[in-house]
């Protein structure tokens, strides 16, 4: 598999892993837990809103630049950024399964995006070291 199609699927792979992290968040509501935040106030902040948009959005978004993007400057931001998403990914599995309270299927989860996210950073790092025809090669 060509390294522009290996590393648009990791990122499309990260985005849904993302969404499902949050469904798993409020699975709880079918089971009568209140998911709420303590301070909530019944209205979505604005930085909760650009952490979301940055999230999910952006990952998306890396998805579809990497089919139609090869250059090495593109390549080291998409670097940059699932380092950034690796440290992320690491504390966030070590607060929820050491924390947090234990959630076998969020700890499983995100146990699988930290291996996503090593492979994706493992695959852009190899990435910098080629030539963008040697990418498309198989």
């Amino acid at each position: 598999m060509n390294t522009q199609i290996k590393t648009a699927f990791y990122w499309l792979l990260l985005g849904i892993c993302f969404l499902t992290h949050t469904v798993l968040h409020m699975y709880g509501l079918f089971y009568g837990v209140d998911v709420s935040l303590p301070e909530a106030t019944g209205e979505v902040s604005l930085g909760v809103q650009a952490f979301n948009t940055v999230i999910f959005t952006v990952t998306f978004l890396m998805a579809l630049l990497s089919v139609n993007l090869s250059s090495k400057g593109f390549r080291r931001f998409s670097f940059v950024w699932a380092s950034l998403f690796l440290l992320l990914n690491i504390f966030h599995l070590g607060a929820t399964a050491f924390v947090e309270a234990f959630d076998l299927s969020q700890v499983c989860l995100l146990t699988f995006v930290l291996a996503a996210n090593v492979l994706l950073t493992v695959t852009l790092w190899k990435s910098l070291k080629k030539s963008p025809v040697e990418l498309t090669a198989r």
